[in-house]
Parts: C-alpha cells; structure tokens; sequence
C-alpha cells in the first residue's frame, strides 16, 4: 500500500530540467537573490537547474531561450525584456513541443505564461503611495518624479503608476525625463537632481521611478544639495548596499524592494506544477516589499544572505 508520506514525496520528486534566465552577472546584488529562490525550489523539488545569465542583454535572451529550446528540457524559466513579438516564435515554438515556458521579473503581456515579478504600473502605484505614507505628504505638497515618461520606453509604466497616484492625492508634482546616459551612469543623474532643487526650493519629494541605482545615489544628492537627512523625502527601486546606508543615514526614506528571491523561488514551483498537473496562467505581483529605517536592522540579516 503507498502512504500518504509516500505520496507527498513523489509529488514534489519532479525530476525535472528546467533552464532559468537570471538576468545580470552570476552573483551580483541584483542576481543573486534569485538566484538563491531558484536553487531552493529546485533543490525541494528535485530540479535539475541549468542557469543562464545575459547581463540584462534582451537579445541575449531571446538568443538564450532559443538555446534552451534547443535542449528540449521539461521548462523554461525567461525574462521579458525583449518583448512579446520578439520572443513570439520561442513561445510558438516551445508550445508545440511541450515545453513548459513561465516569465520572471519582466512580463510577456498577451502571451498566458505564468508571470512572477512586478506589475509595472502597480508598483509605481506602491512607490508613490509608500512614499506619500513615510514622508508625511499632504495635499499642497511639492514632488518631483523622475524617470521615464516617453510611452513604450523602460520604465514608462512605473512612472504613469506613480503620477497617478500623486494626483488621486492631490499632491502636485512635476516630470523629470531621466537621459539614457544617466540609465546607464547614474552618478549623472545627481547634478540633475541637485539643478532641479535649486529651481524648485519648495520641493517636498523626490521619487525615482523604477531605477536602482540612480535611487542608491540620492544620498549625494541630497548632501550635495545641502539637504539634512529627512529634509526631503526620498524614494525608488531596489536594495543595494549603497541604497541600505542611504536608509540608514535617513537621506533616502523608502526603497520598493521586487523580492527577486520570489522571482526564482516561484517559477520553478510553478513550471513543476504546470508539467505535473496542468495548472497555469500563475501571476504574482512580487513588488510588496519595502525597506525603511523602521526595519533596515531586521531585513539587513537577510539582504547580507541574499535572501532580500
């Protein structure tokens, strides 16, 4: 007779492949989280975890889910950066062969794959929202938003997320387009920052909208500006060990923090029980968490592990 203990054991022994598209370098503070999640759901459910890294590259990606699809695994973790047109004949392709396919940390919209990492436009919603609650906004209050405000680039949603939200508050705000040069180098986004202070004295808040390494910058700006800690609140995306003392130190206020460990952990849980058992079309908003002063001293252990 099998037992239930049995049962239970075969339920999760997948003995599957899957490969996972982790997006930047192997370990590096925007990697390794997810990586983490992935290798301990692979290892409870007994995956075979092939790894794949594009240093954020979208058509590496799409290079590397073909490379993948080339291998005929049991599933196939990706990312969506590269777009759902472009990545429409991998997903043509992996259906009729029967290869599960689930997205992480960057949607396919339209596609129907299981779906783990942010709503854009809710998170920018978050953003705006934790900042309005952790810098004490009101309805008067002066705010600069900054990032990307042209439709269809990087970041767009995120930014529309947080203006909208700013105006159900009726808190006035202004648009700052960050450059492409700035993306790529953020320590220029911070003279910008500091002429838009001196332009706008008032100014109550400042909130970086979906970029994790201009937020971890907005200390300079702020002591570059002449600000005290907490004289302007500040907002953005992503822990990072600049970002974490920004925290400390009070200049930076609140940092929307993606869970990227949830972005590895979940996908393999959810490609196992796509082959197994047919349930797909997941979607989790892993965008729910958030790191202040209040409780930098109890997350700190776990982002020193990887784990936040």
């Amino acid at each position: 007779m099998v037992t239930s203990s049995v049962m239970a054991q075969e339920a999760v022994d997948s003995g599957m492949t899957i490969y996972f598209q982790m997006g930047g370098n192997p370990g590096d503070a925007a990697t390794l989280a997810r990586e983490l999640g992935a290798r301990d759901a692979a290892r409870i459910m007994n995956v075979d975890l092939i790894e794949q890294h594009s240093g954020w590259d979208p058509q590496r990606m799409v290079v590397q889910a073909n490379e993948a699809l080339a291998a005929q695994p049991d599933a196939i973790v990706v990312m969506g950066h590269a777009g759902t047109d472009a990545m429409s004949l991998f997903l043509d392709q992996a259906k009729a062969d029967g290869i599960v396919v689930v997205v992480n940390n960057n949607a396919l919209p339209g596609s129907g794959q299981s779906y783990f990492g942010l709503d854009n436009y809710g998170a920018g919603r978050n953003l705006a929202n934790l900042t309005i609650e952790n810098g004490n906004l009101t309805a008067g209050d002066e705010v600069v938003v900054y990032g990307a405000f042209i439709e269809g680039a990087a970041g767009f949603d995120v930014a529309a997320g947080s203006t909208d939200a700013l105006t159900d508050a009726g808190i006035a705000f202004d648009t700052l387009q960050w450059s492409n040069e700035a993306v790529l180098d953020p320590s220029l986004a911070v003279p910008v920052l500091i002429a838009y202070l001196e332009s706008n004295p008032d100014t109550k808040a400042i909130i970086v909208a979906g970029h994790g390494g201009i937020t971890a910058v907005l200390d300079r700006v702020l002591i570059d500006a002449g600000k005290a800690p907490g004289e302007i609140a500040t907002s953005g995306f992503d822990i990072s060990p600049a970002a974490i003392q920004g925290v400390k130190d009070g200049y930076i206020t609140v940092i929307l923090d993606q869970q990227p460990y949830l972005q590895g952990f979940m996908p393999v849980v959810a490609a196992v029980l796509e082959a197994k058992y047919g349930l797909a079309g997941l979607d989790l908003n892993t965008g729910g968490g958030y790191l202040t002063q209040a409780n930098v001293a109890e997350l700190e252990a776990l982002i020193a592990l990887g784990i936040r």
